[in-house]
Order: structure tokens, then C-alpha cells, then sequence
């Protein structure tokens, strides 16, 4: 498994109000810490305050978090990227890692673990995840967006 934190350099700070798109971009793989209510250097600011005299800031205007994913995507020019999809911990932000298999077992359903061969873990909160159909279908919907992953 590759290292996202070295794939890509956005680093997002995440406005209280964004809580549904923080957790987007962090399927997409992106670094988001929320809540933050201002900046810090060489990260980009998301917000839905109009009056942020931030540079380096996306103010979002879209209701739905997928939307907001959209536009946060269209104003920077990201373009996601099909091996960061689900590398960070939806809730706690860190880089999942590679766990063996049989430390798992206990963990996830018989027939997931009879099936799938690799799992990852977050080293915080020691939630398990695996590969499942959710990765195609999150692909799908960023393709319909007109956002397809990169190969």
C-alpha cells in the first residue's frame, strides 16, 4: 500500500459547518482536520464564510457534502486519485496501515474475512476496514461527477 501522505500535498483545514465534506475528502484520501475556524500555513482553508480574506481558501456555496466535494474539487483542480480512495480513517483522519490478516478475524464478519485478503487498521481508534464493492461505487459516483479517478 502506498504512503498518501507522500502522494499528494493537499493538506485541507475543514470549517465547523463542513462535517459532511470533511469526511469526503478524507475517503478521497486527503489530510481534513475539523473542526478549524482558521488556517494554518500550506493547507487549504474550506468555508462556507464569504468574508475569509484567506488566499488560500475555497469558500464553498453548495448545500449537499458531495456538492460541496465538487466544488472544493472544480476551485482547486484536484483531480482525485484512485489509489488514495479510502487510505485515511473517515473519523480520525490518519493514514489506515497494513494489518495481517489473522489479527482480524475476531473483528470482521466470517465470510469478509474468508474472501478478502488484505486489511488495514487506524493506528487511533483500531477500526478494521477492507476493500469492498464501496471503492467502485464511490468511483462511479466521482466519474458521473465528471471527476474520475486517476489510474
Amino acid at each position: 500500500m502506498t504512503d498518501p501522505e507522500r502522494k499528494h500535498a493537499y493538506s485541507f483545514d475543514v470549517d465547523g459547518m463542513l462535517g459532511g465534506l470533511e469526511k469526503w475528502l478524507r475517503i478521497l484520501g486527503y489530510d481534513a482536520a475539523f473542526p478549524r475556524t482558521t488556517p494554518r500555513p500550506g493547507r487549504i482553508f474550506v468555508t462556507k464564510r464569504a468574508s475569509v480574506p484567506e488566499l488560500n481558501a475555497v469558500v464553498v456555496t453548495a448545500q449537499r457534502p458531495f456538492d460541496q466535494l465538487m466544488q472544493v474539487l472544480s476551485q482547486t483542480g484536484i483531480q482525485p486519485q484512485a489509489e488514495l480512495l479510502l487510505t485515511r480513517c473517515v473519523k480520525c483522519n490518519l493514514p489506515v496501515e497494513p494489518t495481517p490478516k489473522q489479527t482480524v478475524k475476531d473483528e470482521v464478519p466470517p465470510y469478509i474475512f474468508q474472501v478478502t485478503p488484505n486489511f488495514t487498521r487506524c493506528p487511533q481508534c483500531r477500526k478494521v476496514f477492507w476493500e469492498g464493492s464501496h471503492r467502485g461505487r464511490i468511483a462511479a459516483r466521482l466519474a458521473d461527477a465528471g471527476f474520475p479517478p486517476a489510474e
